[in-house]
């Protein structure tokens, strides 16, 4: 038998409506009320009917997630942040992946928005103008999630640009004047031309002129990693390298001991993202970490206030880990 909202208010001695406003997360009672309806119908097994709940209340409590099927190590922990508000505050979130083709990105979006929405999160993606162009007519809120697609929709990232700077300083107080940017080299997306652009002016502002062949490899990958310790040979001619991810850092690290490359000796790394991976390598990645889960946080939070505009661009904190591979050059 199907237990309903009406059992449960039975069962607790409180008006249906009261029982109803509990579970949605509506109206305000004391939180040993809350948690005896939650408990009450938890064990007597009741599950909420979220498509009839989004017909009543004539709004969704569905957020969409798109997320691309080229993996990426730190998806996961903007999903977590992501799960966790989105249980605290009542909402229900719906993931598909995207491939890079325009076609099965036009067939994903049109399948996901045929479901009720309350938004559209893009996680990281870059889609094709005329997939935009469907999400943009649909009538859901959107926002990208570190990344910053343009400046129709709004975004929640790391300071891209900013962060550059943070990495060259260190750097230059440990004495380097030759550095890399490895895996930044595309021309399109936004978050590589910020990197680029930071990189260059942090250099200038230390009058140091890059030169444009050190920044090099465009996917974030780690054979990029790899290539471009073949590609610079040996000796190498910067003494310091950034990873624009930490599976191209590690390719670095690992590419750079197969060509008897000593780190940090020879070449100090600083990775960007300081996810989990960054722990497991040996020695541990010296890294600028994004705080990934407090992005999924904040996404949840302002799609539930509905407080972004058009042109919002909200920054998270960056922090600089020091690990064991950067020298001092004396």
């Amino acid at each position: 038998m199907t237990i309903t909202i009406k059992d449960i208010a039975n069962k607790a001695g409180i008006s249906a409506a009261s029982v109803s406003r509990i579970l949605t997360n509506r109206g305000r009672f004391s939180e040993k009320t809350a948690q005896r309806i939650r408990q009450l119908a938890n064990d007597m097994g009741y599950y909420k009917n979220q498509s009839a709940a989004d017909l009543s209340q004539k709004e969704s409590r569905v957020i969409g997630v798109l997320v691309p099927t080229t993996h990426t190590n730190f998806a996961d922990e903007i999903i977590k942040g992501m799960q966790n508000k989105a249980f605290e505050l009542g909402y229900e979130l719906l993931i598909a992946f995207v491939e890079t083709n325009s076609q099965q990105q036009i067939q994903t979006v049109k399948s996901l928005l045929s479901r009720q929405l309350l938004a559209v999160v893009m996680l990281a993606v870059d889609i094709e103008d005329s997939v935009f162009d469907v999400l943009t007519s649909a009538d859901v809120h959107l926002l990208s999630v570190s990344n910053q697609l343009n400046n129709v929709i709004p975004s929640i990232s790391s300071d891209n640009y900013a962060m550059m700077h943070t990495i060259v300083d260190y750097l230059y107080d440990h004495g380097h004047r030759q550095m890399a940017l490895i895996g930044a080299s595309n021309p399109d997306p936004i978050v590589a031309v910020l990197r680029r652009q930071g990189f260059i002016d942090a250099l200038a502002d230390h009058g140091i002129t890059y030169n444009p062949d050190f920044i090099w490899g465009v996917e974030t990958a780690y054979q990029t990693g790899l290539d471009a310790i073949k590609k610079f040979g040996t000796p190498l001619p910067f003494t310091a390298v950034i990873g624009s991810a930490d599976i191209i850092s590690i390719g670095l690290l690992n590419g750079a001991k197969d060509a008897d490359i000593v780190v940090p000796n020879d070449l100090s790394i600083v990775t960007v993202d300081g996810t989990e991976l960054t722990q497991l390598t040996r020695p541990i990645l010296t890294a600028t970490q994004q705080n990934f889960a407090k992005m999924g946080e904040l996404a949840v939070t302002n799609i539930a206030d509905q407080s972004l505009s058009p042109h919002t661009v909200i920054f998270t904190d960056i922090t600089l880990n020091s690990g064991g591979t950067v020298a001092t050059i004396v």
